[in-house]
């Protein structure tokens, strides 16, 4: 299993006979600090600096590595290398911990400058069409000078969706940097023989533009607004997947520290039922909102 331990004081990896131990120096909100991605390893072993678990039909790997700036560079190496990896598998889930996401180096914010690095090396291995092999994906930042990637990839089909009410991240307008993110909104996958699917790091947007700047409370409407949408398209009905059909596990990213009960209430009036959920302190890629969601959901 892949076992992830937010709230540690420095952020490292390890093996441990079948699991990666992977421990982030994000700060913990909440009353849950851990993340578990199980599978079946027959195969554990490193390569391009990945710690990597593979079983017959499913790979997972973690990386944690620390960084030079800007990141366009060290991001397109550390993609191609993932992208080797998996070229034999279909990549359906990717979560990204930039470091100090909003800062700038050279005139670029890092999360501008990581995006740059991240698409020119899908355009480089996939071609100019890359969007089209694009999973979910979150990218939230981590005040640490390491940046961290883990990832699930399946030998089966995928089916990346995105929202009807957003631009895809791929077609996004220069003004967001020089090269756009590189990610579906969400991806649902068939893995032995049960639904499961992956929602995006999802936030307060609405076409290309951050809507609720300094209101916390519409933020959260209008990303709950966008999970549902995401969530219909991948056909889990036009509301939330319903808790007696489906395990559901989110992690809920806050800027600022001084949210958590606002956002506690609000989760415990709209999100009932959910299986497993994480608060964490995490600056969100876009300077001006101050909430992300992301989900996993299994059918029981």
């Amino acid at each position: 299993m892949l076992q992830i331990f937010f709230g540690q004081a420095q952020s490292k990896y390890f093996f441990r006979e079948n699991e990666i131990n992977l421990q982030v120096n994000i700060p913990v909100l909440g009353e849950k600090s851990t993340s578990v991605y199980s599978l079946n390893a027959v195969r554990t072993y490193e390569s391009q600096g990945f710690y990597l678990l593979e079983a017959d039909k499913q790979l997972i790997g973690a990386l944690v590595k620390p960084i030079t700036y800007p990141l366009e560079n060290p991001i397109y190496d550390i993609y191609l290398n993932l992208l080797e990896l998996t070229k034999d598998w279909n990549l359906c889930r990717i979560w990204n911990y930039v470091p100090y996401i909003n800062d700038e180096s050279r005139g670029l914010e890092n999360y501008k400058s990581f995006c740059k690095g991240r698409s020119l090396a899908f355009e480089n291995f996939y071609g100019e069409d890359f969007g089209i092999k694009l999973p979910a994906g979150t990218a939230v930042g981590i005040r640490e000078n390491i940046y961290i990637l883990y990832f699930i990839a399946i030998k089966g089909n995928i089916l990346n969706v995105e929202n009807p009410q957003q631009v895809s991240a791929f077609y996004y307008p220069r003004q967001y940097g020089p090269r756009s993110p590189s990610f579906a909104r969400g991806t649902v996958i068939d893995y032995q023989g049960k639904g499961i699917g992956y929602l995006s790091g999802t936030a307060s947007i609405k076409g290309h533009q951050s809507l609720g700047k300094g209101d916390i409370v519409k933020q959260f409407y209008i990303t709950l607004e966008n999970m549902r949408l995401v969530f219909e398209q991948m056909g889990f009905g036009s509301n939330f997947p319903d808790p007696q059909l489906y395990d559901r596990h989110f992690t809920i990213y806050l800027r600022h520290m001084s949210d958590l009960p606002t956002i506690q209430k609000l989760v415990a009036e709209n999100l009932v039922g959910i299986n497993h959920l994480i608060y964490l302190h995490s600056d969100i890629c876009r300077a001006e909102l101050d909430i992300e969601i992301e989900g996993t959901i299994t059918e029981k």
